[in-house]
């Protein structure tokens, strides 16, 4: 499974949500629709749990927060042997923008993606 295409999957459709539950149940449907096996809520450690676990890719999702914040998230799980990759997925606009001096973190694949919101 490639994280690239993971993110094409999730980035291509606008969500409908009110908060951040809402949003991690409309993605759990997407990735189920698209075929993914994945568990949410994964404890990676006692300090470090993913929103998604697709068998050593992690998904990370944002609602709240600036992108350092976030970025520090994922160089924490990154940095977790059992973790093959990591996709930050969120609604701020932070996370249009490419961050080509990470497309790799550590020797593993990294990407972001901004996930399109529909209204309520």
């Amino acid at each position: 499974m490639q994280l690239s295409a993971l993110a094409r999957t999730v980035g291509s459709f606008n969500y409908r949500y009110g908060s951040e539950v809402q949003l991690h149940e409309a993605l759990a449907e997407v990735l189920g629709l698209a075929g993914y096996s994945f568990e949410r809520e994964h404890v990676l450690d006692a300090k470090n749990r993913a929103d998604f676990w697709l068998d050593g890719l992690v998904i990370e999702v944002k609602v709240d927060g600036t992108l350092s914040e976030a970025l520090r998230q994922v160089d924490r799980y990154i940095s977790l042997s059992q973790v093959r990759g990591v996709l930050l997925a969120s609604t701020q606009r932070w996370a249009s923008q490419p961050l080509t001096d990470r497309p790799a973190w550590q020797g593993k694949p990294f990407q972001m993606v901004r996930l399109g919101r529909q209204s309520l």
